[in-house]
């Protein structure tokens, strides 16, 4: 096969490869290399398909995040990740995140995605519904402290079921103990 017809096929695939669904630059060379097209003709496809606009990383960066927040309710550490995944740059990930999250309230979000979770656990043990929630939030992507704000708001603490079998009673004060008891916990 000569040049001409293998670059031809290259552009022919890597627009075909584009019409589901805009791509950064790095998943069409990606795809390219896995069709074994040589260097060159990866290279010409690539600019011709930048030259007129098939392919831009500004843009894709915007729409790939948009429909991440929009539809799997992403925080700010998982869009990074998988914006990264997709072969962007550093300064380009930081600008569409910042860009993105002016319009998109994390916090919001985040309460979103945990109030929803919480529906689905039938326990009542709120120790586990809060260590659930709180790795749900973390695979989503959310900072610790939104997590934490988050968690401490939608479930509330329990009692400490140890501290009751020790005063006999959960309305005892542990400050009114008499010194057998605190001799007792001590040691």
């Amino acid at each position: 096969m000569t040049y001409e017809e293998e670059s031809k096929n290259a552009r022919r695939r890597a627009i075909r490869f584009l019409v589901y669904r805009d791509r950064s630059r790095n998943e069409i060379i990606r795809y390219l290399d896995g069709k074994k097209f040589s260097e060159n003709a990866v290279s010409d496809t690539v600019n011709f398909l930048e030259n007129n606009d098939y392919i831009n990383d500004e843009r894709f960066a915007i729409h790939f995040g948009k429909s991440r927040i929009e539809k799997k309710n992403i925080g700010k550490l998982r869009l990074e990740l998988e914006l990264k995944n997709k072969g962007l740059e550093k300064k380009l990930i930081k600008k569409t995140i910042e860009l993105l999250y002016e319009d998109y309230d994390e916090n919001k979000i985040a309460m979103t995605c945990a109030k929803k979770k919480l529906t689905t656990y039938s326990s009542s043990n709120g120790k586990k519904d809060r260590r659930r929630v709180a790795s749900f939030l973390e695979r989503k992507g959310f900072p610790s402290g939104i997590i934490y704000k988050v968690v401490t708001q939608l479930v509330p603490h329990t009692p400490n079921d140890d501290l009751i079998s020790l005063f006999g009673s959960p309305n005892k004060n542990p400050e009114v103990l008499d010194s057998q008891t605190t001799k007792t916990i001590q040691g």
